[in-house]
């Protein structure tokens, strides 16, 4: 790209590529001396050159210049990068309908179930916790984030467009739209879903975390549609505060979407949807209330992008359900098995009250799970308060240490036990194992915290792993083989 195509007073000069990290080769390439918590791109400059830069985008005066290399003085290197980025690219997302969704839970869940249904009519894009998906498999984002950022977000959005995606489904989280991640794109739906604590460590307290998650409806088109969960506080609060065209959905109090009369069983849930005056029956394989709430938003984007109820709703019957999302696990066992994200004492919560609800009376509910390092501390006390108060018995296991020690990591949550003596087993399927040898008939077992990651987040990186799925069926396989 020519860089007088973006920038004023810029030479004629062909940039190939955007460099993001000064210590990767990449040549012909453009450099953005942007400023973060930790470091300054302006010390990198050097190393950049060195590596192919030919063209360095920077805010502060400069000691000395390579000859040969074009510098361009801007007053925000970070707002020029995501500009650059977006002509880079052409504009994807300008091209497409943008469903952001953003909530402390199920943000994954209801955009995964949104680009399912979307895809069954045409071609649609999905990015957020998962990953990006548009064909017919999951792709990391290379940078490991919910909400990518600009070089990688309009790359990815040029290949949906290329592949022929005109809707995409994006999670907007907290982090990405504070850090200004999501600049320069616009939505024409936005779903606010929840919020519950989390991201204290990044935001410093609840009310800054919900002004976060407001910068999704700032970023909404003037004629878009703002689709709010009135049963939470947080969503009524953004409807005092938002301009646009409010749409609603819950379960306890009225609203433009409304679930009545649920019916919640162990592998599916039933219940009426009431709107604009008419009842819908809606029978769906996905189990526990707090997907009821998810099935409601996934509605309610559907119908407000065109979609008729009569096509949605038989659609839900057979949802290919997210991967690692209160994901019930049969491998032959008579015991319940439960492989689920939950961090978070709210996610914990939600997940016992499913346990709780499958579990016959005088059976047991049994939880593994570990806590991640260089996260909010305080969720540690939170979720092992929980599980002490409505486990049977617990096993702290590996989880992502990131640069924490993991060791240290479990005795601190071994602390916050009162009631039960929890165990410690560090290597996660030897934990599992142990688990399922446990399991009697009617037992309920969660596997809290991986979801469906095949990674551990350490110091040296992503380590491999099998993920929950993989490990408890096969300790399921060989629990089966012993008794046989």
């Amino acid at each position: 790209m020519k860089l007088n195509k973006v920038f004023e007073n810029a030479p004629e000069l062909d940039v190939q590529a955007i460099m993001f990290d000064s210590r990767k080769k990449v040549d012909d390439s453009i450099f953005f001396a942007m400023k973060g918590k930790l470091n300054d791109g302006h010390k990198f400059i050097d190393k950049a050159i060195e590596n192919g830069a030919i063209c360095i985008v920077y805010t502060d005066e400069i000691d000395h210049k390579t000859d040969g290399i074009c510098y361009l003085k801007v007053a925000d290197a970070f707002k020029a990068y995501v500009t650059f980025c977006n002509f880079f690219y052409d504009h994807p997302l300008e091209k497409m309908n943008v469903i952001g969704i953003t909530g402390t839970n199920g943000k994954t869940t209801i955009a995964w179930i949104i680009r399912e249904l979307i895809a069954g009519f045409r071609p649609c894009g999905y990015i957020g916790t998962m990953g990006y998906y548009y064909g017919t498999e999951i792709m990391n984002s290379s940078m490991n984030l919910t909400s990518p950022k600009s070089d990688e977000l309009f790359r990815i959005g040029k290949e949906m467009y290329d592949y022929g995606c005109r809707d995409l489904v994006l999670e907007a989280s907290s982090e990405g739209l504070y850090t200004g991640r999501l600049e320069e794109v616009f939505f024409s739906t936005a779903v606010f879903n929840n919020l519950t604590s989390d991201h204290i460590d990044i935001h410093g307290d609840m009310e800054n975390y919900f002004k976060a998650k407001c910068l999704l409806f700032e970023k909404l088109k003037d004629d878009g549609k703002a689709i709010i969960n009135i049963d939470d506080e947080y969503g009524r609060r953004l409807m005092d505060i938002d301009d646009h065209e409010h749409i609603t959905y819950g379960i306890d109090n009225k609203a433009d979407y409304q679930a009545v009369n649920i019916i919640l069983n162990p592998d599916h849930s039933d219940f009426d949807l009431l709107y604009k005056g008419e009842t819908y029956h809606v029978s769906t394989n996905m189990p526990a209330k707090f997907n009821i709430y998810n099935l409601l938003s996934v509605i309610a984007v559907m119908k407000e992008n065109g979609f008729d109820l009569a096509e949605i709703i038989p659609l839900l019957n057979d949802v290919r359900l997210t991967p690692g999302r209160c994901q019930l696990i049969k491998a032959g066992q008579d015991f319940n098995v439960v492989v689920d994200f939950a961090f978070t004492p709210n996610s914990f919560a939600k997940v016992f009250d499913f346990a709780e609800s499958i579990t016959e009376a005088g059976k047991k509910i049994i939880a593994v799970f570990g806590g991640s390092g260089d996260r909010d501390h305080l969720r540690r006390p939170g979720t092992a308060k929980i599980a002490d108060k409505r486990a049977d018995r617990v096993i702290l296991t590996y989880d992502d240490p990131s640069s924490e020690d993991m060791m240290s990591i479990l005795v601190e949550l071994k602390s916050y036990f009162e009631r039960i003596e929890p165990s410690i087993i560090l290597d996660r399927i030897e934990a599992i194992n142990e688990a399922v040898k446990e399991c009697e008939t009617g037992d309920t077992l969660l596997l809290l915290g991986k979801g469906s990651d095949r990674f551990f987040l350490c110091k040296e990186g992503r380590v491999p792993y099998i993920s929950d799925e993989v490990a408890v069926k096969q300790a399921i396989q060989a629990k089966l083989q012993q008794n046989s």
